[in-house]
């Protein structure tokens, strides 16, 4: 008899381990629950194979009662999963809260022990705590803070103010909500730690709440010069914002001036992302920061000094990238330039002064696709990206260009659109050309306009690979398309 229920209770434990790693494997199911009802076989498996004679009557009573207690509290466990947990998975009503499961096991398993312990082994747990007043007293002022957890983690869930996975913050701590337990909310926080609060401090502090989804604003300042107009700079920060990686176009990025301090101008901006953990937040806000530094760099401003620090205000780009400043180094970058090589030192003097160098951060784009096209730009150090808006959505890269390469050649010839978008893909410094500086060339010089077209030409012809025939009838169409863009701009000069 003794091995029939060993053998029994070993084809039990195996089919629950088997059933749970199926579930785990196979199934988006609640894992069948197995703790308790490996421990429970356990503990019958025991109290089987102990012969009661050797132990006496009193040991035997009270080993049958724990055999009786751990097989019910495994079956409690097991209704529960199968009555609430598995139900829920297979979507025939919503899952019931953790909590409330966790209360129900507790009541069920306090019930039954001490319905067992009354009719098994004697004891009345019911009367020994309400004959004895001093004990009474001693556990429930032991229990009182206990208590006020329970029925808060209980408040919270069904008032629901949050959910696993939420974000809250909570007395100026915040994290990841992971679970809420009978006693305590678990957190994860940004430094990967777990932070646990008892629910009556969640229950009774005032907490911030996000849900993954929903967008999350990100609040913070920055301070300018008083050089720059107010409303030119807040135009120039939501354009900044608007093409950050990571900040929502909708709701929009807003700035505003704050206030007018001692050495700056204060502007408080608002972005908007997805996700409101702390990482997010500065990963969103540090890349927010970086495009303003760069943009302002391009505009010839810069955030100011504090005015009680007594030192020159440094103008212009810093002196220890000549690129940047020095005319006769912009002029030796345009002589490598095939575009501009043939050109006489007279021309490439003349032309120099009348471009500028620009300082992209990794990230920032430099044109977009579909943008009206009236510049070129030539790479002095970094890298670039050239992205195509794909059909689907999205972007397909075609390719990267280092020190050196040019790019927004033909848009500044036709005067047409982008056909690309160019995104630094780290620091980088480029060399812009517009098509008005090339006006005083064209004016004094007609036939640079011709030798342009045909490098331009050749240029695309080698790219698309055509033949002599196609690309004489396209620089003859080229040249045509730029004595009209030529010849319109030179007028709207005049």
């Amino acid at each position: 008899m003794a091995m029939s229920q060993l053998a029994l209770s070993l084809a039990l434990a195996a089919g629950l381990v088997v059933g749970r790693a199926w579930m785990v494997r196979h199934s988006r199911l609640a894992p069948l629950p197995l703790l308790l009802p490996l421990t429970a076989l356990l503990v019958h498996v025991v109290a089987t194979l102990t012969p009661a004679a050797q132990l006496g009557a009193v040991p035997a009573r009270w080993l049958a009662s724990l055999d009786l207690l751990f097989t019910g509290f495994a079956l409690i466990r097991l209704g529960t999963w199968g009555c609430l947990q598995l139900p829920a998975g297979l979507g025939w009503w919503p899952q019931p809260p953790k909590i409330l499961r966790d209360l129900a096991m507790l009541l069920l398993a306090a019930a039954f022990t001490v319905l067992v312990l009354r009719e098994r082994a004697g004891v009345n747990l019911v009367g020994l705590l309400t004959t004895s007043a001093v004990l009474t007293a001693v556990v429930g002022l032991a229990a009182q803070e206990t208590l006020k957890d329970l029925f808060a983690g209980i408040s919270l869930q069904l008032d629901a103010p949050f959910s696993e996975g939420d974000w809250i913050e909570v007395n100026g701590s915040g994290g990841i909500v992971q679970t809420v337990t009978l006693m305590n909310t678990y957190l994860k926080t940004a430094d990967g730690s777990r932070l646990v609060v008892p629910n009556d401090t969640v229950a009774q502090a005032t907490a911030r709440c996000f849900t993954p989804h929903d967008p999350v604003g990100n609040r913070f300042s920055i301070g300018l010069d008083y050089a720059l107009p107010p409303g030119q700079a807040c135009a120039l920060l939501e354009q900044v914002m608007a093409q950050c990686p990571g900040v929502l176009q909708q709701p929009p990025p807003r700035a505003w001036v704050g206030a007018y301090a001692d050495s700056a101008i204060t502007y408080e901006l608002l972005v908007w992302q997805r996700g409101a953990g702390e990482l997010q937040r500065l990963e969103v806000r540090s890349t927010v920061l970086q495009h303003i530094w760069y943009a302002l760099s391009r505009e010839g401003q810069s955030i100011p000094y504090p005015v009680r620090e007594l030192r020159p205000k440094r103008q212009g780009p810093p002196e220890d990238d000549p690129a940047l400043i020095d005319v006769e180094a912009r002029a030796r970058l345009l002589s490598g330039n095939a575009l501009f090589q043939e050109l006489g030192a007279d021309q490439l003097a003349q032309l120099a002064p009348l471009t500028r160098c620009l300082r992209f951060g990794p990230g920032e784009a430099v044109v977009r696709e579909g943008d009206p096209s009236s510049a070129l730009f030539q790479i002095v150090r970094g890298r670039v990206a050239v992205l195509k808006a794909g059909p689907q959505g999205g972007q397909t890269a075609l390719a990267s260009l280092g020190a050196g390469e040019v790019f927004g050649e033909m848009g500044l010839c036709t005067g047409g659109r982008r056909t690309a978008t160019v995104r630094a893909e780290e620091d980088t410094v480029l060399l812009e050309v517009e098509r008005d500086d090339l006006m005083p060339l064209v004016e004094a010089e007609p036939e640079f306009l011709n030798h342009l077209a045909r490098l331009v030409n050749r240029r695309r012809c080698e790219l698309e690979k055509v033949t002599a025939e196609q690309a004489a009838a396209h620089e003859l169409g080229l040249l045509q398309r730029m004595q009209q863009l030529f010849g319109a701009v030179g007028m709207g000069r005049t």
